[in-house]
């Protein structure tokens, strides 16, 4: 990425494979000083190509974390894999806490909800010139880039390990990815149904199960991967694209 004037405006790509939330995000992101978004796409591995393109690259990729079926962390870590100069903030509509230590591991430099909409543009406008927003969890630290055309990259063999000017991984985001046994496809179901903002009484009508047989499901499956609760749970099969 070159040196930019200050009234030039950052150019920004988006992903999200909800076709409603990207065609609005954008429009309200196209009404504001200082941002021009250039394209937005439906599809993980079409962003990335539009990315490895010079005459397509942004400034700012904006990365929705629950895409699929690449998802946004597995979009954020190519590109870094590829080296490209390019600034990541990942945006979500689940709580912080379920993507955060998985944005930073992956190497973006920012994770905002999409509603709020101020916090998007400052974290642009951070992501552009390299540097990183303030982390809204405790535990979880978002590193500066090296948005030159020989900024750093994060090795592909290392689980998002970053390397050069990215930093380290922060505490929360080396939590052990070791997984001993798979969750049953029951599981997923509803692990699946809770990510997509069901709560416990709608997915016991659902599947006519209890909500004692629910709990149950979960539990083991939080011992399966080692998840200390159900945020942590989803958060932890979205990494592995069990989602």
């Amino acid at each position: 990425m070159q040196t930019r004037e200050t009234d030039t405006p950052v150019t920004v790509g988006m992903i999200d494979n909800d076709t409603l939330t990207l065609g609005a995000l954008r429009a309200l992101l196209a009404r504001m000083n200082g941002v021009d978004v250039t394209w937005a796409s439906d599809d993980g591995n079409h962003a990335i190509d539009l990315c490895r393109d010079p005459h397509t690259r942004p400034d700012v990729l904006l990365v929705d974390m629950s895409m699929e079926p690449l998802p946004g962390t597995e979009v954020c870590r190519r590109i870094r894999a590829a080296g490209l100069a390019i600034g990541l903030v990942c945006i979500t509509s689940f709580t912080l806490h379920t993507y955060a230590a998985q944005a930073a591991r992956a190497g973006a430099q920012a994770i905002v909800s999409k509603t709020d909409l101020p916090g998007i543009r400052n974290a642009i406008l951070h992501a552009a010139h390299g540097k990183a927003s303030p982390s809204p969890i405790a535990g979880v630290a978002f590193h500066d880039v090296d948005t030159t055309d020989s900024g750093a990259a994060i090795d592909a063999t290392s689980n998002g390990t970053t390397t050069g000017r990215i930093g380290a991984t922060s505490p929360a985001a080396t939590v052990t990815d070791s997984v001993t046994t798979m969750p049953s496809t029951r599981e997923l179901q509803i692990i699946r149904m809770l990510a997509d903002g069901m709560e416990t009484d709608a997915i016991s009508q659902s599947l006519s199960l209890s909500r004692y047989t629910i709990a149950t499901y979960l539990k083991r499956a939080c011992d399966k991967l080692g998840a200390c609760n159900r945020t942590n749970l989803i958060a932890i099969c979205e990494r592995r694209g069990l989602l």
